[in-house]
């Protein structure tokens, strides 16, 4: 079950990987679609990152409790979920309430914006780092942890 864990975190991974070459490939097609315009190719970048890493990162953490990986990394598997929502229902009110709207923006909104990627970073770190764990969990040795690295070099 802990390969099938690992393999959950692999999809994972690559969506959210996906996620950034959508992101550019929908800001820079031209001419620049209406806000909201059908068929403009931001909305894939709005699919995966609404839907697809969400129901990824929910099945994953499903499957780490059933494979029983531990608390830290059911935690971890649930973060890019968590992360996304920070973005749908923080990130982005607080940008409307600065400001921002479909056809203009003003300087606050587009500072709040500028959270969007980084809070992206931050979902690609969570999945990078899940990875990595689970990867290890899979191969049977134990992931190396902050506190495990202090331990192992000496220091």
């Amino acid at each position: 079950m802990r390969k099938v864990f690992y393999g959950f975190t692999v999809v994972l991974l690559i969506s959210v990987l996906a996620q950034f070459y959508l992101s550019t490939f929908g800001a820079f097609e031209r001419p620049v679609p209406a806000p909201g315009a059908e068929g403009a190719m931001i909305e894939y970048h709005v699919l995966n990152g609404e839907l697809v890493i969400p129901i990824l990162s929910l099945l994953t953490t499903i499957v780490a409790a059933i494979a029983r990986v531990g608390g830290r990394l059911i935690w971890l598997s649930i973060t890019p979920f968590l992360l996304v929502a920070v973005q749908l229902f923080v990130i982005f009110s607080l940008a409307e309430m600065a400001g921002a709207a479909e056809n203009e923006t003003t300087t606050a909104g587009l500072v709040v914006l500028g959270f969007h990627a980084l809070d992206g970073v931050a979902i690609l770190w969570a999945a990078f780092v899940l990875l990595r764990r689970a990867h290890a969990l899979a191969k049977g040795v134990a992931a190396a942890t902050p506190a495990t690295a202090r331990v192992t070099t000496g220091g």
